[in-house]
């Protein structure tokens, strides 16, 4: 069981990150460059590089969650570059990547905030605008690197307009919904850069069925197999 340390008032994560894992795992290549933006406690690159060997850096701008994200990789005795700092002023000098992989900020300034300031940094796309976001992810990514993420499904039209700016092609998109009976609330897309491949929406995925996680959710927990430990 990999153990995640999270904090007691701060952001922990969420099924999205669960869900973005999974389905991030189907196109990771063994041996490949992989940069987790906005790490938070680590999850996401914890569980990437335990099922799959990859040269995985982290950077994370909060320095209460980089502490977290580094110990989380030391007392699951796995190796990382993590980085303290933001990800449009960083300067990764030669870098460059294969796989992008992140649960960025996507709540819409319009919400009401957050007053805990490590939520607010978290969830709101301020912290990280998309079109600045995608525009340094061009430039770190190798020139068929793939962009793997999700984001809010409201905000569909704005992530493909500025994937499209950046000839960052979606190549496969899936929404997720809480159940058949209601709207989608994120969406999980990978997209590659230089890529002229059609776009293709994969099945959907139901988060509960008859008001209990489905089928499916239930095998994504039981592949993360963490144990999160509030501190």
């Amino acid at each position: 069981m990999t153990q995640i340390y999270q904090p007691k008032n701060g952001y922990c994560y969420n099924s999205d990150t669960l869900f973005l894992y999974d389905f991030a795992l189907k196109f990771l290549k063994k041996d490949s460059y992989v940069l987790d933006v906005g790490a938070g406690c680590g999850i996401l690159g914890i569980l990437c590089a335990r099922d799959i060997s990859i040269s995985l850096s982290s950077i994370e701008k909060n320095k209460n969650a980089f502490l977290l994200c580094a110990n989380n990789f030391r007392i699951n005795k796995m190796s990382a570059n993590c980085i303290l700092g933001d990800f449009l002023e960083y300067d990764f000098l030669e870098s460059r990547f294969d796989f992008i992989i992140s649960n960025p900020p996507f709540y819409h300034s319009n919400v009401i905030k957050s007053e805990n300031e490590w939520i607010y940094m978290a969830r709101y796309s301020e912290n990280l605008p998309l079109l600045s976001m995608i525009e340094k992810i061009n430039s770190i990514l190798k020139p068929n690197g793939e962009f793997v993420f999700c984001y809010d499904s409201k905000a569909l039209c704005d992530v493909l307009t500025s994937l499209k700016r950046y000839k960052i092609n979606p190549i496969e998109i899936r929404f997720v919904y809480p159940s058949s009976s209601k709207d989608s609330t994120i969406f999980l897309c990978r997209a590659k850069k230089n890529s002229k491949s059609q776009s293709k929406i994969l099945p959907p995925l139901f988060t509960h069925d008859n008001g209990e996680f489905s089928m499916e959710v239930k095998e994504i927990y039981k592949k993360a197999n963490t144990w999160s430990i509030k501190c």
